[in-house]
């Protein structure tokens, strides 16, 4: 029948048509699809071909390279520098212990094991996460030398395509080998002799049975199951690996038994790496890991290049300070008191300078001059207490309580044990009297000092938020870089630059990988930070910080803590002795103390010069080669006005023949955390 504009419909031809159509679409897309294959194929084939697999007798990727801010070398990082260790000195029951974790097939495939990944494929499935990877140990080889750390499928079937060639290439106990020789074990540990070394002190040739099922338990994640970060988790993982053991046919129910009981090591054993500015150069390795997201395995193996802020002659000059005794307090037994130290550009937030501590500085281990938390003393007073306060509108000659002070069980001492009445905030600066501080911050409010001070970047605890806070009370405490950083922002101005060591990273290719991106924040009003300045300028003038006075405008704060109460009944002396300050152009944070305080390790009762004296040294060898400038100067402001009503409890006054010394001791350090003079 015709349709309406007169043609006939066959709906028969209609239907073939539409077949035909289909038909040709599905053989054009599986031409496509076979093409495609096929030149992927062809592209990874071309691609493993190109891979020198013989390479890996020698050194199996270039060094990663770190450089000053002048792009001259620090240090070379690679797992050449490990130790490798021939096949015959490793022991059977290591590899045994390797291959029932990571391949249990290893000695049975050639190169890709399709029932380990059918199995792990399986077990995951059921478990609904990855609980098992199918890699076998020929492909990590393959990955950890060649390729990169992506997770694409390109890299994927160029690491099976590898492994394939890389099993042509070499014997099963060749693999193995350089599998063990060149793996990350974690602790700054590449290759197994030198985990050995690093976890037992020891060869590995001498490893025990615990020991070695230990190392086995590592590479899978060597941060995660390190027993000198988490033990609970080592000795569970360690315990797994001697439990697969004991099931593929390796130890016996009574080896595995008696092993499972063995303790896991508790000190880690450095060795000689032979880097220079160690404690710059972990700290890069830190903020490569937290900022960057590179991993260790990345950074020892990547081949990268890495621009940091470090200013060498400075760098070194401080390590030599540190290596001088003279600067430091002597303890009774001869024990080091510790310090840390941060220097950075006020304008940048670039880190020209720290110091982890003194003596040997273990292989990203504690680092005092980020990893610090210790209470600031009275050096936390600009930042938590007359920061605010000058934002607020008070200035360096308003007037401030300096009376007994009682404030709902809280009594504030000035370390002199003395008061004036009345003082101004410059003088209460100046001396580093507490009474003040203390009521300031009460007359403010306590969420004031906080919030203004948590935008300079300073941490808090909740159990933070009462009063003590003024004069350094912190459940935590702080470390030097946050200090730097935050009194940075006074000198800056208002704006406030991350502290960072890092410029730029590339790989081995030139090719970019990340470029620092500035992001300042103006934290406070410029007007504030300029009133700081000129107020800490006179601690420096003529108050408790004039020992620290460098021939050129400079401003900063002392800050010291007192034994606890339990140390300082039988011992006259101070837990922390802190000094932060700034010119116009850098920012330092100087920080002394023990580790561990006992009555035979702490700092004598004048401890605050050290700090002091030991900042000045380092800021005059900073700022040699640069020219002196001036603070600019603050907006002029109004007279002194009158002083508020305090919010004040008075206690009722006692006969001073009635008083109890020690009881009166007790009451003056309740509520106040460590210590009772802040100076």
């Amino acid at each position: 029948m015709p349709n309406q504009l007169g043609v006939k419909d066959y709906p028969e031809r209609g239907m073939d048509m539409k077949k035909r159509w289909l038909v040709g679409i599905l053989l054009v897309l599986m031409a496509l699809s076979v093409t495609a294959i096929g030149g992927a194929v062809a592209y990874v084939y071309q691609t493993v071909e190109q891979l020198d697999i013989k390479q890996l007798s020698s050194e199996p990727v270039p060094p990663t390279v770190i450089y000053d801010k002048e792009e001259q070398l620090i240090a070379e990082l690679s797992i050449a520098k490990s130790e490798p260790i021939a096949f015959d000195k490793i022991p059977s029951r290591l590899i045994q212990a390797v291959v029932a974790t990571e391949d249990r097939r290893f000695y049975d495939h050639v190169g890709i094991d399709w029932i380990g990944i059918l199995r792990a494929g399986w077990v995951n499935f059921r478990a609904g996460q990855v609980l098992e990877g199918g890699s076998s140990i020929t492909q990590q080889l393959v990955k950890n030398a060649f390729l990169s750390s992506e997770r694409t499928m390109d890299r994927k079937i160029q690491e099976a395509f590898g492994a394939v060639q890389m099993e042509r290439t070499y014997s099963k106990d060749q693999i193995i080998t350089l599998y063990l020789n060149t793996i990350y074990f974690g602790e700054g540990a590449w290759g197994v002799q030198r985990a050995a070394q690093i976890y037992f002190g020891k060869s590995v040739d001498e490893l025990t049975l615990p020991e070695v099922a230990l190392l086995a338990a590592l590479p899978k994640a060597p941060n995660h199951y390190s027993p000198f970060k988490d033990a609970k988790r080592s000795l569970e993982r360690r315990n797994l690996v001697l439990h697969l053991m004991q099931e593929n046919g390796y130890i016996t129910a009574k080896e595995h038994d008696q092993a499972s009981e063995a303790p896991l090591p508790e000190t880690k054993h450095e060795i000689n790496r032979d880097i220079k500015h160690p404690s710059f150069v972990y700290q890069v390795i830190r903020e490569l890991k937290q900022h960057y997201k590179i991993s260790e395995d990345e950074v020892w193996g990547g081949g990268l290049k890495i621009y940091t802020t470090m200013d060498r002659h400075l760098q070194d000059t401080i390590e030599k300070l540190y290596q001088n005794n003279a600067h430091f307090p002597k303890s009774a037994d001869g024990t080091t008191a510790q310090s840390g130290a941060v220097v950075l550009d006020v304008k940048t937030g670039e880190i020209q300078a720290l110091m982890a501590g003194r003596g040997e500085i273990p292989y990203l281990g504690f680092h005092r001059a980020t990893d610090l938390k210790r209470q600031p003393g009275s050096s936390i007073k600009p930042v938590v207490v007359y920061g605010p306060a000058l934002e607020q509108g008070y200035h360096p000659d308003s007037m401030l309580y300096d009376k007994p002070l009682d404030i709902a069980g809280y009594q504030p001492q000035n370390w002199d044990r003395s008061y004036r009445g009345e003082v101004t905030l410059q003088e209460a600066v100046n001396k580093s009297w507490n009474i003040p501080a203390v009521w300031l911050l009460h007359q403010m409010g306590i969420d004031q000092g906080l919030n203004f001070a948590k935008k300079l970047g300073i941490p808090f605890d909740k159990d933070d938020r009462v009063l003590p806070v003024a004069l350094g009370g912190m459940k935590h405490g702080v470390s030097p870089l946050h200090m730097a950083q935050a009194y940075a922002a006074f000198a800056n101005q208002g704006l406030l630059h991350e502290a960072h060591t890092i410029k730029a990273i590339y790989d081995y290719d030139d090719q970019e990988i990340a470029i620092w991106e500035a992001s300042p924040h103006q934290v406070m009003k410029k007007e504030t930070a300029l009133l700081m300045s000129h107020v800490l300028q006179g601690v420096l003038q003529s108050g408790t910080g004039a020992r620290a006075a460098i021939g050129r405008p400079a401003a900063g704060k002392t800050g010291t803590t007192q034994l606890p109460p339990a140390l300082a009944s039988s011992s006259n002396g101070l837990l922390d002795s802190w000094f932060v300050g700034y010119t116009p152009q850098l920012s330092a944070a100087v920080w002394i103390g023990y580790d561990s305080t006992t009555a035979q390790h702490h700092l004598p009762s004048d401890g605050g010069r050290y700090s002091a004296l030991l900042w000045k040294e380092i800021m005059q060898h900073a700022h040699q080669g640069l020219p002196a400038e001036a603070f600019p100067q603050p907006p002029a402001w109004k007279k002194p006005e009158l002083l508020p009503a305090p919010p004040v409890v008075k206690r009722a006054p006692q006969p001073k023949a009635k008083k109890d010394k020690r009881s009166e001791k007790k009451k003056e350090e309740k509520g106040r955390g460590k210590g009772k003079r802040d100076d």
